[in-house]
């Protein structure tokens, strides 16, 4: 199903059940899992039973325990990104803003 239409709550524990699935994949133990990332295993079957959300920095270090810290980087990555050598020219604006309104056809309420 997909994640849209899912609830947070839905999606956490989506993810914590493929995250512990993967772990078990690479037959890591939660306390090498907790040794290798720097966090604790209170926190890992915290993660793992959805209860509460973990921090961003927590998930990174179970990323890092489990050797996938790779991975994060694929996250957001962006397709056709700006090459040095001229290949792709789509340069990614500094900004993103919104265009500025058009105040041309603006009356006032007495001008009616």
């Amino acid at each position: 199903m997909s994640y849209s239409i899912k609830t947070d709550e839905e999606i956490i524990k989506d993810v914590s059940e493929k995250f512990d699935e993967f772990r078990r994949y690479k037959k890591i133990k939660d306390e090498d899992l907790a040794q290798k990332g720097g966090t604790s295993r209170v926190l890992i079957n915290k993660f793992r039973n959805g209860h509460g959300g973990i921090s961003l920095k927590t998930f990174i270090r179970l990323l890092r325990g489990l050797g996938e810290l790779e991975k994060l980087e694929r996250f957001f990555e962006i397709p056709n990104q700006y090459s040095p050598t001229g290949e792709n020219m789509d340069i990614p604006e500094h900004r993103v803003r919104d265009r500025k309104k058009d105040y041309s056809g603006f009356e006032w309420g007495e001008d009616k």
